[in-house]
C-alpha cells in the first residue's frame, strides 16, 4: 500500500494533459454520426461541476480553439438570444446544484425543452432545432469520462 506521499509524487511526475478531456473524442463522435458540426448546434447543455467544466467542454466540443474558452465566454458568446451559442439556460448545475444524482438527466432534459420551444420564455433560443447535451465524469487525471448527444427537431 502506497503512502499519501508517495501517491502525490505518483501524480505530480505523471504526463497528463488536464486541459484536454473525453469530450474531444466524444464530440467528434457525436459530430460524425449525427453529420453535423458545431457550428450547427444551436444550444448547448452541459455539465458544469466547476467553471473550468463549461470551458473545456466549449473548446473540446469545437465551438472554440483550444485556449480562447474563456475568452469565448467573456465576449457574451454564451448568452441566450444574443450570444454564438447558448449554454445551460435553467442555470445549470452551477445554478442549482446536483438535484440527487441527477445531473447529466437535467442536460437532457433542458435540451429536449429547448428543441419543443417550452423553456423558459426568457432564455428560449429562437428557432432551436438541433442541441446537444454533454456530460463530463470522473476524475480528470484518471478514471475520466464524458458522453455527449446531439437531438433534433422533426
Amino acid at each position: 500500500m502506497r503512502g499519501f506521499g508517495e501517491s502525490v509524487k505518483y501524480q505530480l511526475g505523471s504526463h497528463i494533459d488536464l486541459t484536454t478531456t473525453a469530450g474531444l473524442k466524444s464530440g467528434r463522435m457525436a459530430y460524425e454520426e449525427a453529420g453535423v458540426g458545431p457550428q450547427d448546434i444551436r444550444y448547448l447543455s452541459t455539465y458544469d461541476s466547476f467553471t473550468i467544466t463549461v470551458l473545456l467542454a466549449l473548446e473540446d466540443l469545437g465551438f472554440c480553439a483550444k485556449g480562447e474558452g474563456g475568452r469565448f465566454a467573456e465576449d457574451g458568446g454564451l448568452i441566450s438570444a444574443t450570444g454564438r451559442l447558448a449554454v445551460n439556460t435553467d442555470g445549470g448545475g452551477l445554478c442549482n446544484n446536483h438535484p440527487a444524482h441527477r445531473g447529466g438527466m437535467t442536460k437532457v432534459i433542458e435540451a429536449t425543452r429547448q428543441l419543443r420551444g417550452e423553456a423558459h420564455p426568457a432564455v428560449q433560443v429562437r428557432n432551436c432545432d438541433l442541441a446537444m447535451a454533454h456530460g463530463t465524469g470522473g476524475m480528470l487525471d484518471r478514471r475520466h469520462g464524458c458522453a455527449t448527444i446531439i437531438l433534433e427537431r422533426e
